[in-house]
């Protein structure tokens, strides 16, 4: 949702440095039973706020990957990966724990999702430009339409009807080494938590969901030993 400052040579990708303070990791249910519950909800705030739930589902997939304790690289929370800022505009008052917690984080992501999809006259990838980038942009960078492509990816896989054009995108070109476009990438990582991967790469793309370790973390200084 937010431009994140950004390193070179993860993954193949450009990574973004990950926010110092940790987030309290919230209680999470096993995963299947946690996707269906955080898409129950997401049903319940899409009717609320006259957004389709598909977009809501998409969206809530490709910004976390269904993790509520996922942590952007400039503190964006949750399973919608909003930002506290956007959360306190909409009325929200109270810490990011709480900000984490699956059914207020999906009510407040859906909001400002549905207001884009307002805005956007129901076009899918201005409105997830809009969610991504802020209500007021109305430029394509290379990583809205990224975005948008991996949004537009999961519709088509449910069987939600795709319609309009993917832009092109006019901004946000990063030369790599070889001389071609190389797009931006973020990370999300969870605090606290354990096994060979401590976080994944969630920018849209080939390597969506590739893992990283705590070595490259550690190696490219963003964690301490």
């Amino acid at each position: 949702m937010a431009r994140r400052a950004i390193f070179s040579g993860v993954i193949g990708l450009v990574l973004p440095f990950v926010a110092g303070d940790a987030l309290a990791r919230p209680p999470l249910e096993e995963t299947a039973s946690g996707q269906v519950l955080y898409q129950s909800i997401g049903k319940a705030e899409a009717k609320r706020n006259q957004i389709p739930f598909e977009i809501v589902d998409a969206v809530m997939r490709v910004e976390s990957g269904y993790d509520p304790g996922a942590l952007g690289s400039v503190g964006e929370v949750g399973l919608m990966q909003i930002l506290p800022s956007t959360a306190d505009m909409l009325g929200f008052k109270g810490t990011r724990e709480a900000l984490a917690r699956p059914e207020t984080n999906i009510a407040y992501g859906t909001q400002y999702l549905a207001e884009a999809w307002r805005l956007s006259g129901q076009d899918i990838c201005t409105t997830v430009m809009k969610y991504r980038a802020g209500h007021g942009e109305t430029r394509f960078s290379v990583r809205s339409v990224e975005y948008c492509k991996a949004v537009r990816s999961h519709l088509a896989a449910i069987g939600y009807p795709v319609t309009g054009d993917v832009p092109k995108p006019t901004f946000g070109f990063n030369e790599g080494g070889s001389g071609g476009v190389r797009i931006k990438g973020r990370v999300r990582v969870r605090f606290g938590g354990s096994g060979a991967c401590f976080g994944r790469v969630v920018q849209p793309g080939r390597n969506f969901g590739g893992c990283i370790t705590r070595a490259v973390l550690v190696e490219k200084g963003l964690l301490k030993k």
